[in-house]
């Protein structure tokens, strides 16, 4: 890093910290304002805010390290959740809209009654807001961001994570929402801008794609199926994971976000944009980039030695292309575009998990009639306590892949229980919190299971232990615990008015999903395909791509319209 390369990071940290500065004063009105941005937030912003956010400083890092070790069809490990996150556009961003929810959790109350729906609520708020949130910022962009910066300068682990979550904490214990979603808007640009520049340094130094494919065609890394062995974990992915994890039917950063929008057609367009931003926009430069980075970086160069074991972490691959490629100037706005890439992502994780601790915890059980201005000072004290907590845990991970790959496995097995809980009457506060609590100990005795059953524990079969195992507990417990008081479930169901798949409504939904999948993963592909020479197979991809949003085009205002509010 030259002289330079740090006054684009400064001047970088410096906007962040302007706008921080600048909105707080309107995060200080209350706690809508602060956790919800008074309800008012355009579907664009919305949309682009949860793109950043699930644009973190680790992603790149996690999809290089994907490409590197298996190749493009390893990156159906991500890409599949686009039938869960799709789903959450045609359903449920509506639903949550009408539901008036601040958070997620606030939910449990609406949809079911007496102490055991108290219970949860306290329950969820803290087993969410504040234990997996902690973990998931630790472990994923803090790791992420580390190796950044301990590949592109000199900095420790310690100064690096010391930094950039100290940098990000000020400005979100201080802005608040509206803060959150507009400096999103500021970092998701630069960090794109970054992720395109790479991309275009690392292919012109393999050749262009012509060497690039031909460097790699007989490696099979350029293939997007699986060979046979690889099978089980892709039908893994399509048959269970995407309708079995925790945001099956949204989840609680895109819930935020839905519900701070004006209205239900933005809640739905938000969530819209957020797919086509996530899957597409975002994806490509990181997999050219990790595909050239077989060619440009051998495995040996990536040895580590780290807590007394050596193993090649091809997530570093990634950082390493900025320090072998990029000029001075350049390398700075690419370290830059990591710290947007972090903030934007923690901010919203800080910002979300107080929400829960204070809307669903301290303000439900704790205090209960304070004033606003005492809400948001315990926001920011939540915001500072979650900080604290994640860097604990940061300094103990080590791969962000593995990390990945165990909270889709830990979480698969509750989004039956939140699918149905919009439906089905029968599901009441119990069948949560038995799918929950048996979650853990489920994935920490699985190998334990195949092993004793002499059942060799392929990626499909692991996924049905976690969906079955949790069934065995929440199903009987949902059938022999008493129902939801009638009353209570009429309250609830006027509310929203879910559509059934057998409905006008519903069948129109279920059209529309389908469309939209098929077309966003045609747009994922067939664009990719002429790029890599396959002229004809990705043309007709993509007129395939086309066709598909044509028709959600035209029909997606006829949804809003039968069941809008």
């Amino acid at each position: 890093m030259q002289p330079i390369d740090w006054i684009v990071v400064a001047l970088y940290c410096l906007v962040s910290l302007w706008l921080g500065v600048t909105l707080s004063k309107k995060a200080s009105r209350g706690v809508e304002s602060f956790f919800a941005g008074n309800r008012n937030v355009a579907w664009w912003l919305a949309g682009t805010s949860m793109a950043a956010t699930a644009f973190s400083s680790d992603t790149p890092l996690l999809v290089t390290g994907i490409t590197r070790s298996r190749g493009l069809w390893g990156n159906w490990e991500v890409w599949s959740l686009a039938l869960s996150t799709m789903l959450a556009v045609f359903f449920f961003s509506r639903l949550w809209k009408r539901a008036g929810v601040l958070t997620e959790v606030e939910l449990v109350e609406l949809r079911y009654a007496g102490r055991p729906a108290s219970f949860l609520r306290g329950f969820k708020a803290l087993y969410w807001g504040l234990f997996y949130n902690a973990f998931i910022i630790g472990a994923w962009p803090i790791t992420g961001l580390v190796k950044v910066m301990q590949e592109t300068t000199n900095w420790t682990k310690a100064q690096s994570i010391f930094f950039s979550l100290g940098l990000t904490t000020v400005y979100a214990c201080l802005s608040g929402y509206w803060g959150v979603v507009l400096t999103d808007l500021f970092q998701f640009a630069w960090a794109m801008t970054g992720a395109v520049i790479l991309a275009v340094f690392a292919i012109k130094a393999v050749g262009g794609p012509a060497l690039l494919v031909s460097h790699l065609e007989s490696t099979g890394k350029l293939s997007f199926l699986p060979p046979a062995e690889g099978m089980s974990w892709l039908l893994g992915l399509f048959l269970i994971q995407w309708w079995a994890w925790k945001n099956s039917d949204g989840g609680g950063l895109a819930v935020q976000r839905m519900v701070s929008c004006k209205d239900e057609r933005e809640a739905m367009r938000s969530m819209l944009w957020f797919n086509i931003a996530h899957y597409v926009l975002r994806s490509w430069p990181w997999v050219l980039t990790g595909l050239a980075s077989l060619v440009l970086i051998p495995d040996a160069l990536l040895q580590v030695k780290e807590a007394g074991h050596v193993f090649i972490d091809h997530e570093r691959a990634y950082p390493r292309l900025i320090t072998m490629l990029l000029p001075a100037g350049l390398r700075g706005v690419l370290v830059a575009s990591f710290f947007a890439a972090f903030m934007s992502t923690v901010d919203s994780q800080l910002n979300w998990g107080a929400s829960y601790l204070v809307n669903d915890f301290y303000k439900r059980f704790v205090v209960k009639n304070a004033s606003e201005s005492h809400y948001v000072l315990v926001s920011r004290a939540a915001t500072f306590l979650l900080a604290v907590i994640a860097t604990g845990v940061a300094f103990f991970t080590e791969s962000i892949g593995a990390v990945f790959t165990f909270v889709l496995n830990l979480t698969a097995g509750v989004g039956p229980v939140y699918l149905l809980r919009w439906f089905w009457r029968r599901i009441n506060a119990w069948s949560e919190i038995a799918a929950m609590s048996a979650s853990l100990p489920l994935i920490l005795f699985r190998d334990r299971f195949f092993s004793l059953v002499g059942i060799p524990a392929d990626p499909m079969l692991r996924l049905l232990y976690m969906v079955l195992g949790t069934a065995a507990f929440w199903i009987p417990i949902t059938l022999f615990t008493a129902p939801v008081p009638p009353a209570k479930l009429e309250e609830f169901f006027n509310r929203i008015s879910p559509a059934g798949f057998w409905e006008r409504e519903g069948k129109l939904g279920l059209g529309l999903w389908v469309a939209a999948t098929i077309a966003l993963l045609a747009t994922l592909i067939g664009p990719v395909q002429i790029f890599f020479g396959k002229t004809l197979s990705g043309t007709l991809i993509s007129v395939l791509a086309l066709a598909g949003w044509f028709f959600v085009a035209r029909k997606e205002g006829t949804l809003s319209r039968s069941g809008g509010r």
